[in-house]
């Protein structure tokens, strides 16, 4: 009865179903496939070793995907392996708030964009890359609102608050699910990008640009615009060394694009 509660299906369907049937379409808790062959009894089966706490996702009809805590004793006979007993209890809800805790230490509750220290962390990652690799391609584009304190000045502090979520919605909307969006402080953003060069960041960087001009915003009775400087950086190009450094040059390329007047890209300059 537990088994039938737990896995939502009737006696006769989990009759004759073996744990590595594909149809519990199994994952880890990173979302890649578990393969039959990983399942704790197949490995009890195969060493004669019991297994335990093994975290799976299976699906189930009506609840989605259901997270299980699986174990697996064997079970000897004259010395030799005769069975395998499995036994699994539901932890979904742990999952899910292990998984809700992750999200809210990493992402920017206003934004929904990853926090500063999440960020950094992916963008040292893609260093260590870097340094295995020296082929790998990585760029970095700092971003800032222009002229954001006016809007907060004349329209109030949820009216920023509004435009901050208004552009990292914009953003999202053209990046890739690899590049990683995240605000770094105030109206500043950064925006990792994978396996990408100078010339194709630039072109991300510019069509960024044009998208958040373009577009309005109403918030009560009012309609805002706001515009970006985009400042662009290479680890490779750049030959940059470390995290702090090629954010650093990013910075100081917003910097020029504000002094150049803002709404504007600088993917190019010179030994900043």
């Amino acid at each position: 009865p537990a088994a039938q509660r737990i896995l939502g299906l009737t006696l006769d369907h989990l009759q004759g179903r073996t744990p590595i049937d594909p149809h519990w379409q199994a994952i880890h808790e990173d979302g890649s496939a578990f393969p039959g062959e990983q399942h704790p009894t197949a490995v009890t089966l195969a060493t004669g070793q019991p297994v335990r706490d093994v975290v799976m996702g299976v699906q189930v009809p009506g609840r989605g995907t259901v997270w299980l805590l699986v174990d697996s004793t064997p079970l000897f006979r004259d010395g030799a392996l005769e069975s395998v007993y499995a036994s699994f209890e539901d932890i979904t809800q742990r999952v899910q708030l292990s998984n809700e805790l992750r999200r809210q230490a990493s992402t920017d509750e206003l934004t929904g964009a990853a926090n500063r220290r999440s960020l950094i962390a992916r963008l040292q990652q893609e260093f260590d890359r870097f340094r295995r690799h020296p082929d790998t391609r990585c760029c970095v584009l700092a971003m800032d609102l222009d002229h954001f304190k006016r809007v907060n000045d004349t329209h109030g502090h949820a009216a920023g608050d509004a435009m901050l979520a208004h552009v990292a919605q914009l953003m999202r909307q053209q990046i890739r699910l690899v590049d990683l969006l995240g605000r770094s402080g105030g109206e500043e953003f950064l925006l990792l990008l994978p396996d990408t060069d100078l010339d194709a960041a630039a072109v991300l960087a510019e069509r960024l640009r044009e998208r958040v001009a373009a577009a309005r915003l109403a918030h009560g009775e009012v309609t805002l615009g706001i515009t970006l400087s985009i400042g662009v950086a290479n680890a490779l190009a750049d030959q940059r060394t470390t995290v702090s450094e090629l954010l650093a040059l990013a910075v100081a390329r917003v910097a020029l694009a504000r002094a150049a007047g803002g709404n504007r890209v600088f993917a190019d300059a010179g030994d900043v």
